[in-house]
């Protein structure tokens, strides 16, 4: 999180400057993004919050912004957001209506990344967002809230429904973090002390913050490392499809019959990219499909084993030349292969009739000897054979004419 310690060493200034009845405060940490704005744009966040972006200096990169609270309009003492300057919002909170006791409350930070893009002629920028919770606001049923706690490294612990986190190769101050759900890896990332590690998804209406911890410390002793976490936020991910990916990323799944993705079969997962990686990896469900190293701009191919019906994650992990590690995910649907079942079904049911017309030549050779009129039980088999060809046949022909 390249500006984080931005707000932090600016609370801290505003705690030297400001009396304690005033008490500037700053509550659990509930959103962390990097969206690509454009003129225009509305980024909606948490406990109604929701910024727009009026317009960009296409040469400072500094960003004209109005915030929102539940659709009313919050005035801000500075509307814009620049590199070397963060857009602030604190708001003063009145908690004993006694004594007209009032606190401040640090809410948002904003930071202009600086620099301006232009695509298809529109110009962009990111922005680096920092929210925290506001007390008077009404916020989600989070799965966490401002947690504490320690885990081993080599360890994993569970957080909340299915989610987990472990911690993996301690080495000079740092420390691996990877967060999964249902052990799928959602994200890995290698954490200094007093850093964040975070993981936001994004879609059409903006960025969903998904796992915020902060990491206190790491303790080493003879019998290992202990990590200790704090502020641990965590809230179910409600985004589908495609997340986190920019317009350089593209991934595609496809089958190599093109006729749709299906049970049983394999797949092709096509993927683009218009930079130059130190080392890209596909991921299916977590697990590795397949590695390249100094990958430079262009379409690869990576091929899937037998997939199951149901939802399937792919996810792209490059490695840049700064050993930023990112990650782009999309889910896709393995439908039912009914020809398949159908196919079976038809191989069973000639099976069945096979045996059947066993049977029956076996019972008229050992009764050949014998005259006299059909049993009933000979006029059944007779019937039910019938009807077992004249399915036979439907099938066959409904196989042939609409798979």
């Amino acid at each position: 999180m390249k500006y984080i310690h931005f707000v932090i060493t600016s609370i801290c200034i505003l705690l030297m400057c400001i009396t304690p009845a005033a008490g500037l405060k700053t509550e659990a940490m509930i959103h962390y993004s990097e969206p690509d704005v454009s003129i225009g744009d509305e980024i909606f966040l948490e406990q109604g919050y929701s910024v727009k972006v009026l317009d960009m200096n296409s040469n400072s990169g500094d960003i004209w912004i109005e915030l929102y609270r539940n659709g009313d309009k919050v005035e801000l003492d500075d509307n814009f957001a620049k590199e070397d300057e963060a857009l602030e919002y604190i708001r003063t909170v009145i908690e004993d209506e006694d004594d007209d006791k009032e606190v401040d409350y640090f809410i948002l930070s904003i930071i202009s990344e600086g620099s301006v893009k232009e695509s298809d002629g529109e110009i962009y920028s990111t922005i680096y967002i920092e929210q925290y919770l506001d007390p008077v606001e009404d916020f989600n049923d989070y799965l966490l809230m401002d947690r504490d706690f320690s885990l081993k490294a080599g360890s994993e612990r569970r957080l909340s429904g299915l989610y987990t986190i472990e911690a993996s190769d301690v080495d000079d101050g740092e420390v691996t973090l990877e967060l999964r759900f249902d052990d799928r890896l959602l994200k890995e990332d290698e954490v200094e002390e007093d850093d964040y590690f975070y993981y936001t998804v994004y879609s059409e209406t903006g960025p969903q913050t998904v796992f915020l911890a902060y990491l206190e410390g790491l303790f080493e002793t003879d019998g290992g490392t202990t990590v200790f976490i704090d502020h641990v936020f965590l809230q179910q991910d409600t985004v589908s499809g495609i997340t986190n990916v920019p317009g350089s990323i593209d991934i595609d799944v496809t089958s190599p019959l093109g006729d749709g993705l299906k049970a049983g079969r394999i797949a092709i997962v096509d993927y683009y990219l218009d930079d130059s990686y130190e080392e890209v990896r596909i991921l299916l469900d977590g697990e590795v499909l397949d590695t390249r190293k100094e990958v430079s701009p262009g379409t690869y191919k990576a091929v899937t084993g037998e997939l199951d019906s149901g939802i399937h994650k792919v996810t792209l992990m490059t490695l840049d030349e700064n050993d930023d590690i990112s990650y782009y995910s999309e889910e896709f649907s393995v439908s039912v292969n009914i020809q398949d079942n159908i196919g079976e079904s038809i191989a069973e049911l000639a099976n069945s009739a096979a045996e059947g017309l066993g049977k029956d030549n076996s019972s008229a050779n050992s009764s050949s000897d014998m005259s006299g009129p059909l049993l009933p039980s000979d006029i059944s088999n007779i019937l039910s054979l019938l009807v077992s060809a004249f399915v036979f046949v439907v099938l066959i022909w409904f196989f042939k004419k609409f798979l």
